[in-house]
Parts: C-alpha cells; structure tokens; sequence
C-alpha cells in the first residue's frame, strides 16, 4: 500500500487589490517580486518550502511547503513585509497529484483545490487566515484570529505582524518606528498578553509533525 504524502499549499490573496489606484498596484507588484525572491531564499525556510511561491495571478501568490512548521511564520513575515494591504492566508494540508518543481506553478493536487475552496470562503466570511486538512480547532482559532485582525486599527494590525515574529529569527524590514514607551501603551491597548496567548494556542493546533 503506497504511504499518503502530505504537504501544505499556501495561497495568498490582497483584499481588494482591484480597488488600489494603478500607482498603488504597480507599487504593489514591484514590492511583492522582491518579496518573493527573499521568501524563496531565507535560510530558515529554503530547506522547508517543497515548491517554489510564485505570483499565480494578480495580486495573488501561491507555494508549496513540505509540512506545518514555517506556516505562522511566513503568514506573518507576508503581513510584516507588505503591509500596506490586507491579507487573506489559506493553508491547505494533503497530498498532491504531480511532481514536485521548483515553482509551486508547476504543481497541483488535492492540497491546492483545498487551499483554492478556502480562499474563496474567506472572501466571504471576512477571514484573514484560513485552512483546511487541518485540526478542527484550528478553525475556531482563525476566526478568532479574523475577529482580532478587523478589531484593530491599520497601524496596530501592522504592529501585531511586528510582535508576532519578534522572537524569531527573521530579519525584519519596514520596522515600525515607534518609541519602546509607545509600543508598551500600544500592547496594554492590544490585550498583548492574551493575544499572546491565544497565539500560542494556535501554533500549537497548527502544528503537526509529518512522517515520510
């Protein structure tokens, strides 16, 4: 009996990118090529990504990654790095039906039409951060997510990427300025504590460990 291999297929969407002026969108496209070039070749995550991410359409990117373990990371390193536009982030566990290639363009599977499916669901349940293989409290957990994410402002949803990768590590461009005095008040405001919490809770579910 041939052993089910199982990979996540990630899939990126800007909300609203057709609402952008063209100077915006152009901008938009330009930072995300260089984005990508640095996501493909980060150390931490070269060895973990199966399949290349690459711009599928638009405003949109997709890759593959061999298992769970770089999914928050990389989510929030998208968020951090472009973060002048909303992200929805679908993530999708299961096997694929091709071989593996050095873009994730060149690669499909049940994994994919999973990732695909969420993406539009979350479009239209205004979730940000979506999956599907996964455990089912996970779900419960991105809505939570979803629900922080729209309760906050631009700037403290910028900042929140910011706290979220503080302790890995990634080194971190478009820092937000800001005093260590004011990002105190800002986590106090935040509920930092309990956001950190409840982040850790998901992780937690995310997390699951492969075996080839």
């Amino acid at each position: 009996m041939t052993k089910t291999v199982n990979y996540v297929a990630v899939i990126a969407d800007v909300i609203a990118s057709r609402a952008l002026p063209p100077p915006a969108r152009a901008r938009l496209q330009t930072q995300l090529q260089a984005a990508l070039k640095d996501l493909n070749k980060h150390r931490a995550w070269r060895p973990a990504i199966a399949a290349g991410f690459a711009i599928s359409g638009g405003d949109e990117l997709e890759g593959l990654l061999r298992d769970t373990t770089h999914v928050w990371e990389i989510a929030h390193w998208l968020r951090h790095t472009l973060p002048d536009v909303d992200w929805i982030i679908a993530c999708a566990r299961g096997p694929i039906s091709t071989a593996l290639a050095t873009s994730a363009l060149e690669v499909d599977g049940p994994c994919f039409h999973a990732a695909r499916a969420a993406l539009v669901e979350a479009k239209k349940t205004r979730q940000v951060f979506i999956f599907r293989g996964f455990p089912p409290a996970v779900d419960a957990l991105a809505e939570y997510y979803a629900s922080l994410y729209w309760s906050w402002t631009p700037r403290q949803r910028r900042q929140a990427s910011a706290f979220r990768l503080e302790h890995a590590d990634l080194a971190l461009g478009n820092r937000v300025n800001v005093h260590p005095t004011a990002i105190s008040h800002m986590k106090r405001r935040m509920a930092w504590p309990l956001v950190a919490a409840g982040d850790s809770m998901f992780r937690a579910a995310i997390a699951i460990r492969e075996t080839r």
